[in-house]
């Protein structure tokens, strides 16, 4: 590859709207909210590459024409295929079919963080620390460790903070199962049962796999203007 590279930001949308928000000044006038994509377009056109975009809308044709597409690199920011966010593997295992070359996790990964409780366990075997938990499914219990109160509540497969609100977190055996009945019943998952911490939630984004890794700076994502008591 040159050092200039056509990149396709790759994206889905599904019954997508436009965002809008109200302008700084407060005025109540309305203004376009600037997507990630077009942040990415436009910082990847600043590094002297050429980059465009391409969208996977759901129909067959939008995947062919991926393949056909001559980018030298897909910078991959779908969540979801036709609005189907567990399909979010099958799009990185498409494009290793094809042999593109694209950012972002590969599929096994993707299908790793959609079991949240196989993910944990495999956290702990490499002895990386998160909450003991336990997973229940229609009267099934599997525990990793022995847990203990308080504790949150979630499905084991949604994805990022869905099945996650005040009620989620229990302090006692009738709010847990109460809790344990609505994750299986409206999500049709089994429920990770895991111990509460209080603390800070930040990410850190790593470039690179196996010995040839960047830790980019971290980021805080701010929660101080949640309502109180949550």
């Amino acid at each position: 590859m040159s050092d200039q590279l056509k990149v396709a930001v790759l994206y889905d949308v599904w019954g997508e709207e436009e965002k809008e928000e109200v302008d700084a000044a407060d005025t109540g006038r309305k203004r376009k909210v600037k997507e990630d994509r077009e942040e990415i377009l436009d910082a990847l056109t600043k590094l002297g590459h050429e980059p465009f975009y391409h969208v996977l809308d759901g129909r067959p044709q939008s995947l062919y024409g991926l393949g056909k597409c001559g980018a030298d690199l897909i910078f991959n920011l779908t969540e979801s295929y036709a609005g189907d966010d567990t399909k979010e593997m099958n799009v990185a295992a498409y494009m290793d079919l094809l042999g593109i070359v694209y950012t972002g996790a590969g599929p096994h990964a993707h299908f790793l963080a959609q079991d949240k409780g196989t993910a944990k366990k495999m956290f702990h075997f490499h002895g990386i620390r998160t909450p003991y938990f336990a997973t229940a499914y229609r009267g099934n219990i599997d525990h990793a460790h022995d847990v203990k109160f308080p504790l949150i509540v979630k499905p084991q497969s949604e994805d990022g903070s869905i099945g996650i609100d005040a009620e989620a977190v229990v302090n006692g055996v009738k709010e847990l199962m109460e809790r344990v009945e609505y994750v299986q019943n409206e999500f049709d998952s089994p429920a990770l049962i895991e111990e509460y911490i209080e603390g800070r939630e930040i990410y850190a984004a790593i470039l690179g796999s196996y010995e040839k890794t960047e830790v980019l700076p971290l980021v805080e994502l701010d929660l101080s203007k949640l309502p109180v008591g949550t």
